[in-house]
């Protein structure tokens, strides 16, 4: 009994000291993953890069450095002749580097020149790529000619990696590939001239060019991930100083506006009765359709205004009791659903809740409308409200055409539209209405059998 003992408490320290090593394996593989998902996610923002608008925005700063780098190259290349002479003396071999030495500062005069030639990224790319493949090249066989001792230039080397990643203005992948072709040669000369007698120098040698790419690899993609953020904000504040355009404009002339269009509204209504009880009037019929029409597009002009307004003003809501079956209702007062869409109301019983009516009925109005434009051959639509302990949901399903994946990121962003009659501000309004009330938007969509807009409310006990 007392071996059984001994045995079973070992058998549990086994399994015990398996566990640990069992977790220390999946905390290192889980390490390395996420290590190996941050570099792939480096390399993916590097993608951006293609972009015309991200490149063009930095392409005459690019240019400015690009020459000032090839200059001092230029100059490089001419004060090393000294070095060449100091260890080849006047040989064969030195007069050959200084003719190699002559046409690189021939080529970087050249690529100097043309670099206020450039007028897009893609010249400005290539013409910068092949010159660094070229200047590689030519360090690698002068490299090639150098005597055994050879550790002095490992740090001319790796400042050399550092150069063409950092100070090159060029796209990642144009930098890395001239650093990994400088780098592999530089490993290649380095072993064939030390060969297997001095593995302590050979082993610092091949550090130093390993650390150095990963280093400037780093330093380089977070650059570039600076880059791209100072793009987006550019970006950005165009876009809001737009909108502040927008929301000025239609400050200023969206009250001028409204008054006119109200009576004109008010004289449809008056020529519309009018018509209709004159019993003598020839083609009536045809009037009242006129009529109509002109209803319709006063309609939509008012609802730009409205959308534009709402935008731009701040929104101060009005809390107070709101019966949401009476206020769904005086919605389809003012919108019209053709007799080829299948309307279906489910908020019969649902409990009064505090908020804002008329930010309500301006969000549903929008939502309603968006739904029936996706539906032009017809459908269904449903609006549907349930309340929880403390939301009120409220959801709008139709059975459209549903939204492109392109468009859904950024669909609640001011001026995206997918129709050819609008201005892309209905759902950015609906947001910023919903959001005034504490509340959120979200949506589901498929394309081709349609979308669901769901709006999540607080309720105030």
């Amino acid at each position: 009994m007392r071996w059984d003992k001994s045995q079973n408490s070992k058998e549990k320290e086994g399994q015990a000291k398996s566990r640990i090593d069992g977790g220390a394996r999946k905390g290192i593989v889980q390490a390395i993953r996420q290590l190996a998902d941050g570099v792939r996610g480096a390399f993916k923002r590097t993608s951006y890069e293609t972009k015309e608008d991200y490149r063009q925005l930095f392409l005459e700063s690019d240019i400015s450095q690009a020459r000032v780098v090839i200059l001092l190259l230029a100059v490089t290349i001419a004060l090393f002749t000294i070095g060449d002479y100091m260890i080849l003396s006047l040989t064969p071999i030195f007069f050959g580097l200084v003719a190699l030495r002559l046409l690189l500062i021939a080529y970087s005069g050249f690529q100097f020149m043309y670099m206020n030639q450039v007028k897009n990224y893609r010249s400005f790319d290539t013409s910068t790529f092949i010159y660094l493949l070229t200047i590689v090249a030519a360090v690698l066989l002068v490299n090639s000619t150098r005597p055994q001792n050879f550790i002095p230039h490992i740090i001319v080397i790796d400042m050399a990696v550092f150069v063409f990643y950092l100070v090159i203005p060029n796209r990642f992948i144009f930098q890395a590939l001239p650093s990994l072709i400088f780098s592999a040669g530089e490993v290649l000369i380095i072993m064939v001239t030390f060969g297997s007698f001095d593995m302590p120098a050979l082993i610092t040698a091949l550090s130093s060019l390993a650390f150095a790419n990963i280093v400037a690899a780093l330093s380089s993609l977070q650059l570039h991930s600076y880059r791209w953020r100072i793009f987006q904000n550019v970006m950005d504040r165009k876009d809001t100083d737009r909108l502040v355009a927008i929301g000025q404009t239609a400050g200023m002339i969206g009250h001028d506006i409204r008054n006119p269009l109200q009576a004109i509204v008010s004289e449809l209504y008056i020529a519309k009765g009018a018509i209709a009880n004159t019993p003598h009037l020839e083609d009536k019929t045809l009037a009242l359709e006129s009529i109509d029409l002109i209803e319709e597009q006063t309609d939509y002009i008012s609802k730009i205004i409205s959308d534009l307004q709402d935008y731009a003003r701040p929104i101060k809501p009005d809390i107070k009791e709101v019966d949401l079956a009476k206020l769904v209702v005086s919605v389809f007062q003012t919108v019209r659903v053709p007799d080829k869409i299948v309307l279906k109301i489910d908020v019969k019983g649902f409990p009064k809740i505090k908020t804002d009516p008329t930010l309500i009925r301006r969000a549903l109005t929008n939502l309603i409308n968006n739904a029936i434009q996706a539906m032009p051959d017809g459908g269904s639509l449903e609006l549907c409200a349930v309340k929880t302990e403390d939301r009120a949901v409220i959801t709008v399903t139709d059975t459209g055409k549903g939204i492109p994946e392109e468009i859904k990121p950024k669909l609640f962003t001011p001026l995206v539209t997918t129709k050819a009659k609008g201005q892309g501000l209905g759902l950015a309004v609906v947001k910023r209405l919903v959001e005034a009330l504490g509340g959120s938007i979200t949506f589901e969509s498929e394309v081709g059998k349609g979308t669901t807009f769901t709006i999540n409310l607080p309720v105030e006990k």
